[in-house]
């Protein structure tokens, strides 16, 4: 977490320093917790251990809000309003919050407090005002969106399960309507029992039990069957030998189809346990009856969401790129270049890419200034670096706009490696303008000496811009 603090005065008169305030936010979510994504409106969301979200879209979209309160904690899960512009978080002291990021600071419109059960998981079917949530006794609950209010309908875990079975099912991992039936709600619990809900027949209709405990599940969009991960590795993976090895856990998979027929079943984790050390990190990208690609990352993951055209599950996705959560890092995997390399990122997640040595500040700038500086940076943004994808940053929603505020304020950051990066601090964030690289001016080949004191001849020490000539 990188935080700017900007100290302010309680009294003029007196001459005392007051509080210390945070002025603005920026840098990667300390410990990320969650993640969703709104295909339509092509939007990312980022929750943190902490209660803070960020919100990400195209170069300049990027917004910053925080729970209060008792929900000041971990954001766990995270479920768009597709195309509304809401989106719906669970907190870890079992809150429900609804948001509505129309306006340009993000608020929370609603709030409903879970009392005697913890939330384990959340479903909201595209297109219906029904939230689907599970919890950790195994019972689902449904919440209608628009007054924010329970329903009376409960599915209870011990109807919902085999009554010849007295043990409990563990909580719920997993829900999902069927793609063709929106009247079929799939239930999974922690144990590895899953059940095929009749939400209008109050029912059970069918009944599946696993051998090992679950995980997540996937339809295939043409809602015949669908596809579980395990925690011990299953999807089942045999070797030359013909014996089953043993995997890591597979924390969650997904299934999806695009027009030619080619079916993508993507999965974090689960390689083969002898194979791989306890630090190893990977998403896993099967096409079926064509190739099997293993994408190590460099840090674990939290959680990925596989992005797509369409945002209908019973429809062929066309599934065009994998958003990556990791501890340090969002990773965008291209689907649609062989090899599946990543997106060079358009916005800055690392304050300290290059270490900060010197710091300048600007205030009153003129009104032109800020969007001349976006307007260059976006420009030196689609000059890529070999080695990543070719085709455009894909979450791309949002408008970007100057700041409303009445002055134009911008921070400089100069670094240790020659580069100065041009901030727009005027809105309450931090957003990355522009970045120049003087290395290119003054690297030059050298000797270098074992006593030479010159450690770093290209950190920036000072820095100075008139706004109004640039």
């Amino acid at each position: 977490m990188n935080l700017l603090q900007r100290a302010g005065w309680s009294g003029r008169h007196g001459g005392k320093e007051g509080k210390r305030c945070h002025t603005f936010r920026h840098g990667f979510p300390y410990s990320p917790t969650a993640l969703a994504f709104d295909p339509v409106q092509r939007i990312l969301a980022v929750g943190d251990k902490f209660g803070s979200m960020r919100l990400l879209g195209k170069f300049g979209v990027d917004a910053h809000v925080k729970h209060e309160g008792e929900s000041a904690c971990a954001v766990n899960l995270i479920e768009f309003l597709v195309n509304e512009g809401c989106l719906v978080t669970a907190t870890a002291d079992d809150t429900l919050h609804l948001w509505n990021f129309h306006t340009k600071i993000p608020k929370v419109v609603q709030s409903l407090k879970f009392q005697r059960e913890r939330i384990s998981r959340l479903h909201l079917p595209i297109g219906t005002k029904w939230l689907y949530i599970g919890t950790e006794k195994g019972n689902t609950h449904i919440v209608h969106v628009d007054s924010f209010t329970l329903s009376g309908y409960v599915i209870n875990w011990n109807k919902a399960i085999d009554p010849i079975r007295k043990t409990h099912p563990g909580a719920v991992v997993h829900l999902s309507d069927n793609p063709l039936d929106a009247n079929k709600l799939l239930i999974g619990f922690e144990s590895g029992q899953l059940v095929l809900w009749d939400m209008r027949g109050k029912c059970a209709e069918f009944r599946w039990l696993s051998q090992e405990p679950l995980s997540s599940c996937s339809w295939h969009h043409e809602g015949k069957h669908f596809i579980t991960s395990h925690t011990d590795g299953s999807l089942s993976k045999t070797n030359k030998e013909g014996k089953t090895e043993s995997c890591n856990s597979i924390q969650k998979v997904e299934v999806k189809t695009n027009r030619i027929g080619d079916q993508f079943t993507i999965f974090s984790g689960g390689l083969p346990t002898e194979k791989c050390s306890p630090k190893s990190h990977c998403i896993t990208v099967m096409v079926q009856g064509k190739s099997t690609t293993v994408l190590e990352m460099e840090h674990s993951v939290v959680d990925f969401v596989t992005m797509c055209e369409s945002p209908w599950g019973s429809d062929l996705q066309e599934p065009y790129a994998v958003a990556v959560l990791l501890q340090n890092d969002l990773v965008l995997i291209d689907l649609l270049t062989p090899g599946y390399p990543t997106f060079e990122s358009p916005y800055s997640m690392d304050l300290h890419e290059s270490q900060i040595t010197c710091c300048t500040y600007l205030a009153d700038c003129p009104s032109d200034l800020v969007p001349a500086f976006y307007s260059v940076g976006r420009s030196a943004a689609t000059n890529r670096r070999s080695g990543y994808s070719e085709r455009e940053w894909p979450i791309n929603g949002g408008e970007w706009q100057p700041t409303s505020c009445s002055y134009s304020e911008i921070i400089l950051t100069g670094h240790q490696d020659g580069s100065i990066k041009f901030w727009d601090s005027s809105a309450g964030t931090l957003q990355v303008l522009y970045k120049l690289k003087t290395s290119k001016i003054f690297e030059k080949p050298r000797v270098r000496s074992m006593d030479s004191g010159e450690e770093d001849p290209l950190a920036i020490s000072m820095m100075s811009l008139c706004a109004e000539s640039r």
